[in-house]
């Protein structure tokens, strides 16, 4: 798998995802239109377009439109696709982008990301517009923002288990990026791209497991043994919590170890570990800490994260 197309389909995942309610779907307009979203005044009419080669943002932005009940872009094909907004100094104020007197918004608009939701969806909007990910030797995600404090307001959106993002300058554009693999998943997951972090963790599962192959022909039998026994035991939690909480309700560093156990049954505690950039102990800590959440829950108690 080539890293554009894992960052491909991460953006394919996520820009498929519904928001829910107005208030998500204008945060990630917002950051669509911030990112990627061009503004043109000629003769005191004001349009917006955005410019693109990705074939799933006419889609994307026809839906965050009719949830926001406000008129669809234009689409326009050349040797990329246009879509161009109408009211545009309306949309610009409704956006938090431009205030009614055509001044630029530094950073992210009071009051436009109050909520969690509103912050993924926000994260997500920005990783549509000027964003890539890719996996292998190299580990890299990667957003770029036209402004400091808006890079700046993004960084503060990164739930803990992804930040603090790394933060640069590189033509013009403030950038922010992560280079660990356990970062990188978190934010995929927080930002709703589950398929695209398993993927990604697949690659470095299989690099991993091909570079211990022949150490592994070599593994005493009973400790697989037990390793399978816990294994089924890990992966009977995960069902149970799932079953009766959801795995949504989980954080997101256990919610991305229980899609990884669940994902690949048969890894063991290091393999994970490596995949994860964490302490065998950590994984270890992860998937006990699930164990006894499930016990909880099946025994009619509450558990909380």
């Amino acid at each position: 798998m080539s890293s554009r197309t894992l960052s491909l389909r991460a953006k394919e995942e996520l820009a498929a995802l519904q928001p829910r309610g107005r208030g998500e779907a204008l945060a990630e307009l917002s950051a669509i239109v911030q990112t990627a979203g061009s503004v043109n005044i000629s003769g005191g009419a004001v349009t917006v377009s955005v410019v693109t080669d990705n074939s799933y943002m006419p889609s994307l932005l026809g839906r965050l439109s009719l949830t926001l009940m406000i008129p669809p872009p234009e689409t326009s094909l050349s040797k990329h696709i246009t879509l161009t907004f109408p009211g545009g100094r309306e949309l610009l104020g409704r956006l938090g982008i431009f205030t009614g007197s055509m001044t630029r918004v530094a950073g992210i608009a009071d009051g436009l990301v109050r909520k969690d939701g509103e912050k993924r969806c926000y994260m997500r909007g920005s990783f549509l517009g000027a964003g890539f990910l890719s996996a292998g030797r190299n580990n890299h995600m990667e957003m770029s923002f036209s402004g400091e404090k808006l890079r700046d307001d993004v960084a503060g959106l990164f739930p803990a288990s992804a930040g603090p993002a790394g933060r640069g300058e590189r033509g013009g554009r403030y950038t922010l990026y992560l280079k660990s693999k356990e970062k990188i998943s978190d934010a995929l997951v927080y930002m709703g791209a589950t398929k695209a972090a398993l993927e990604l963790q697949e690659e470095l599962l299989v690099s991993s497991i091909g570079s211990r192959a022949a150490a592994a022909q070599n593994c005493d039998v009973a400790n697989i043994d037990r390793a399978v026994t816990a294994a089924s035991r890990q992966l009977a939690a995960i069902d149970v919590i799932d079953e009766k909480a959801g795995l949504e309700s989980l954080d997101s560093r256990l919610q991305t170890t229980a899609l990884l156990r669940r994902a690949y049954p048969e890894a063991n505690m290091g393999e994970l570990a490596e995949i994860l950039g964490v302490s065998t102990s950590c994984v270890k800590h992860r998937l006990e800490k699930l164990t006894a959440m499930a016990d909880e829950l099946a025994g009619g108690k509450q558990t909380g994260r």
